[in-house]
Formats: C-alpha cells, sequence, structure tokens
C-alpha cells in the first residue's frame, strides 16, 4: 500500500518512524510540522495541512493520523466522497494505545491495516463495523480481497443488513468453491433465499430477487488494430464482443497487444477508462506460446505473429485459457482469456 502518515508532536514522530519500519511492505512518507522535520532526513515538513491531506486523498491509498482523532476528522472532512473511492484512514495516539478505522474500513482496507498497525505499537485497533463485531462476513472487504467488483453497492448494503438480521443468505458461483463457507451463507441453496450472492462474469444472472453480482476481474483482452484507430472505436469493439459473450467489462484484468502498439493512443486510453493495465509484448514472446491460434498471413508479415490479438490475450493470462477467439469488430480484432479461479471465503 502507498500510506501517507501525518504525525504533529515529537511523541507522534518518533512512533511514526516505528510504524514505518513494521510496514516494511508497504510506501511510506510522514508529514510533520517543519519544526521536527529535521529529526531525520526522511521527514517531510506538512505545509499547507489543507493542500497535503487533499493530495494524499487522491493518490494513496491509506492516511494514518498520529493525534486525537478530532484533528483527524477535522483534516479529512472537505475530502470524503464515497467509500469506493475514499483512501483507508487510520488514526492513533501517539504512544500507538488506540488505533481506530476511521474511515473505509472494509473496501479500503482501514480495519486490517489498523490491527497491524496495533501489533506494531503494541496496542488496541479499535474496529467499529457492525460485521465484525458481529463476527459475520464483511462482504465488500471479502470481494475487494479476492478481486471481485461489486455491481451494486446499494445490494451489498441490503446483504449486510440480511445477515446481521441472522438470516442466511444463498450462493451461486460459475466456479468451485473451497474451504469453509460462512455459516450465513448456504451454497448449496437449500431455501428459496430472496437475497443471495452470484460470483459469475456474466453481470446480469440474478438467480436472487435481491442478487448481490460479483464479478472476479480474471480476464485478460487482447487486442489489434491498424495504426491511428481511435479510442471510442476501440473500446466499443471490446464491449461489443464482451457483451456478445455474456461477459461483464468488471471482469476485465487487462488490455494486451505487442508492443509495436505500446503508444497507441486508442488502445492506451481504453485501458485508462476501463480502469486497467496495458500491457505489450515482444513478437518473440508472443511467438514462444504453444497452442492452435487464429492465424493470419497479412498480420504476421507486417508485426512478425500469426494472431496479435489471441496470442497478447494468452500472454496477459496465467492459464492460457482462450474463452473468446479472435472476433473482428470495426477493424479492431479482440480476444479474450481467462485465468483459473476459485472462491474462498479466507481471507
Amino acid at each position: 500500500m502507498k500510506i501517507d502518515v501525518y504525525a504533529f508532536s515529537r511523541n507522534g514522530v518518533l512512533l511514526c518512524d516505528k510504524i514505518k519500519h513494521g510496514l516494511t511492505l508497504d510506501e511510506i512518507d510522514v508529514f510533520v510540522p517543519e519544526k521536527y522535520s529535521m529529526i531525520k532526513e526522511e521527514l517531510n515538513s506538512i505545509g499547507n495541512l489543507h493542500k497535503s491531506v487533499r493530495q494524499s486523498f487522491e493518490t494513496r491509498d491509506a492516511v494514518l493520523f498520529v493525534c486525537a482523532a478530532g484533528i483527524a476528522v477535522r483534516a479529512i472532512a472537505p475530502f470524503v466522497k464515497s467509500k469506493i473511492k475514499d483512501p483507508a484512514v487510520i488514526c492513533t495516539d501517539e504512544k500507538g494505545k488506540n488505533v481506530i478505522s476511521l474511515l473505509s474500513g472494509h473496501m479500503g482496507g482501514a480495519n486490517r491495516l489498523s490491527k497491524k498497525i496495533a501489533a506494531i505499537t503494541g496496542g488496541q485497533a479499535i474496529i467499529t463495523t457492525a460485521t465484525d463485531i458481529n463476527g459475520k462476513i464483511a462482504v465488500d472487504e471479502w470481494a475487494h480481497d479476492k478481486n471481485l467488483s461489486i455491481l451494486n453497492m446499494k445490494t451489498a448494503k441490503l446483504f449486510a443488513a440480511e445477515i446481521l438480521e441472522n438470516k442466511t443468505a444463498g450462493l451461486t458461483s460459475d466456479f468451485p468453491v473451497i474451504g469453509v463457507v460462512p455459516e450465513e451463507i448456504d451454497p448449496y441453496n437449500k431455501q428459496n433465499y430472496e437475497t443471495g450472492i452470484c460470483i459469475s462474469l456474466d453481470e446480469n444472472k440474478k438467480p436472487y430477487t435481491n442478487t448481490l453480482n460479483l464479478v472476479p476481474r480474471i480476464v485478460s483482452v487482447g487486442v489489434g488494430c491498424r495504426k491511428g484507430t481511435d479510442f471510442h472505436t476501440i473500446l466499443k469493439s471490446i464491449k461489443e464482443v464482451l457483451k456478445e459473450n455474456n461477459i461483464s467489462c468488471l471482469g476485465i484484468k487487462s488490455i494486451n497487444s505487442i508492443d509495436i502498439k505500446k503508444h497507441e493512443d486508442g488502445i492506451v486510453k481504453a485501458a485508462e477508462f476501463l480502469n486497467v493495465p496495458f500491457y505489450t509484448y515482444s513478437k518473440d514472446q508472443l511467438n514462444t506460446l504453444e497452442g492452435s491460434y487464429t492465424e493470419s498471413n497479412f498480420v504476421k508479415k507486417i508485426t512478425g505473429v500469426d494472431s496479435v490479438c489471441e496470442r497478447s490475450a494468452s500472454m496477459g493470462s496465467n492459464c492460457n485459457k482462450l474463452i473468446i477467439n479472435k472476433t473482428i469488430k470495426n477493424s479492431v480484432t479482440v480476444a479474450a482469456c481467462m485465468d483459473e479461479y476459485n472462491v474462498d471465503f479466507n481471507y
């Protein structure tokens, strides 16, 4: 995670150093008042707190305040938008005794990060989310952890409300379910449940009256196009091909192509719009793949590869399983590969 830490006292600055050394896998920047910025070379002066916190909200995964909770609340208040977009916000006192998950406890990961920080400081993580204190599955946190896109947050809230009333929800999955399933979820659908989870690449599947559709991000899309093809044409082509195959765009994990398309503006912008990475591969990399691909002598003559979209889609996947063969839409070639995926409630 990328984390910004704010401390306002000498003791707070010392605690920041302890936390930073404990969270070795994270990228951490520490901001302190100018008078404390000389204590260590890596400390940053806060400057204008309002501007600094706004920047943190826009660019970081988490923000930690080492101060009174009231200071933290006032600092973040102008920038709070939604649980989908807001970073995790944690607040701890300068002794690290109470580590409070303040904002985005589930989807942002504040609850989990609070527990990590409390383990470092020897303090107590203060978690107030209802599902956690009642020992129920936090479906939004679990979905985030398992790389599942939530189609409708309103249904996620309804699901949480149902299980907090000790009701049971159904589960329908197009993928194998492994391990222990929470007792509030019935994977066998012994009753006709009104509310349930549906895990599928098809976002239109509605096995329950209140279906919480969760789409795994496991589809690598391969794209080929003529030079200069515009963004709208490429995006439209990707969407049309996926829709024809009952695959939600929420399931896309990456866009892929050959390296000569690395700076193809239309593909770059399509990936940005879909909020997924764009990967490219050399012809030698693509040609190392074994298997049956739709060959094009014309494409091979230009690129050195017989099928750019299919091979690049396969290269972007962990199992080389084509689920959409080369399809031409609006002079754009599209193919897709799907990763192996299991539904696991251990998180």
